[in-house]
């Protein structure tokens, strides 16, 4: 017989006590089989980034699945004897490149360095203004004819799902519970509906109205912006970066440079 887990302490009810329990849970994911130094310098401009192989950049990713991606994280990633630190960039697992960044401040690149820009639920976890500063410099970066893709909870499908007691609410906490973090979460729908502000670190929730609004303040043109479909986008490297666990609640995304 399977022994279940044991959560000692945890109170759903008390998400600011349950915030460095999370945070901890997140820690334990920023682990990698192999960290290797690639330079102390990043990569500076375009020239730069296509003599390593690079295209574009993932944010909120250590080991980005793109073969020709630059994966980036605010925390450091561990290795077996050796820690990320900013400002040097990293080959993780032998096939894929990593440095650590911080979205707040400005990207270290030049003007027009990148193909495209990907971040899967990473603009909910920062206040309104990091995100425009952050969203304004991923423009900045992108070289004409490039492509933003963003991806995020959207607001639209929980409070639908809460007016209208689809099943929405009761699939996701299932599919929370996958993760395997803390006991079950409750069935409550205000609950449900109040997990995806008051949890994870997250900052602030989108539809696509207030995604299109942050995208248009970073100077993006309200015409360019567009929501896409799980793995549909104009370039299908990037779009294939979607991943399939989150698809009940994300909302996808894409703004042309």
């Amino acid at each position: 017989m399977t022994k279940k887990p044991s959560f000692p302490g945890w109170d759903w009810d008390d998400p600011d006590a349950l915030a460095v329990l999370l945070d901890d849970f997140s820690e334990q994911v920023a682990g990698c089989g192999k960290l290797e130094p690639i330079a102390s310098e990043l990569p500076r401009d375009r020239a730069d980034f296509l003599e390593l192989g690079l295209t574009g950049i993932e944010f909120a990713a250590f080991r980005t699945a793109h073969p020709g991606g630059l994966g980036t994280d605010l925390a450091a990633l561990r290795g077996p004897g050796l820690t990320s630190e900013p400002g040097t960039l990293y080959r993780v697992d032998g096939d894929r490149v990593f440095t650590q960044l911080d979205i707040s401040e400005p990207l270290p690149f030049a003007d027009g360095s990148v193909d495209w820009v990907y971040a899967e639920h990473l603009i909910e976890h920062v206040t309104m203004p990091v995100a425009v500063g952050w969203l304004r410099e991923a423009r900045r970066v992108l070289r004409p004819g490039g492509v933003l893709r963003i991806t995020t909870p959207d607001l639209a499908r929980y409070l639908a799902g809460y007016a209208n007691d689809d099943g929405f609410l009761a699939r996701h906490r299932r599919r929370l519970g996958m993760l395997g973090f803390g006991p079950p979460m409750p069935a409550r729908p205000a609950f449900l509906v109040n997990q995806i502000f008051r949890y994870y670190g997250h900052q602030w929730i989108y539809d696509l109205d207030e995604l299109r609004h942050v995208l248009t303040r970073a100077g993006f043109e309200a015409g360019q912006v567009r929501e896409c479909a799980y793995r549909q986008g104009v370039r299908p490297d990037v779009a294939d970066l979607d991943t399939a666990f989150r698809t009940d609640e994300t909302i996808y995304v894409e703004a042309d440079r």
